[in-house]
């Protein structure tokens, strides 16, 4: 009983971690927030652009994002789908620009209780 009513305990703070950061990203997106992203971003990340992929240190991913945003101004991101376990998360969102519509897919995992983004996609 213990054991149960342990691991629901767990996958809510988890679930409620991984909320609070989903509104957090949308608000960034949408206002093309890349400190406020880069923040989240692990050590090195796999970052995927429609005119670029590859696994960037975390100081230069955030510089090869600026520029996606300053071609692609954002007006407004929502989140269109979440998974959580109880240690890892895939968010997508839909994000639209000046220039046109996108799909933004992030995997990320919880390090020490530190929400950390691995995976960032934008199609």
């Amino acid at each position: 009983m213990l054991k149960s009513i342990t691991l629901a305990m767990l996958v809510i703070t988890s679930t409620i971690t991984y909320a609070g950061n989903s509104d957090k990203i949308a608000m960034a997106l949408q206002n093309g927030n890349t400190t406020e992203l880069a923040a989240m971003f692990n050590t090195s990340i796999e970052l995927v652009l429609p005119s670029t992929s590859n696994v960037y240190a975390k100081e230069q991913a955030k510089i090869v994002l600026d520029n996606f945003f300053k071609t692609n101004t954002p007006s407004k991101a929502t989140l269109s789908h979440e998974t959580n376990g109880s240690q890892s998360a895939m968010l997508i969102f839909d994000l639209v620009t000046k220039n046109g519509n996108f799909r933004v897919t992030i995997v990320a995992n919880t390090s020490n209780s530190v929400f950390v983004i691995n995976e960032f996609k934008i199609q």
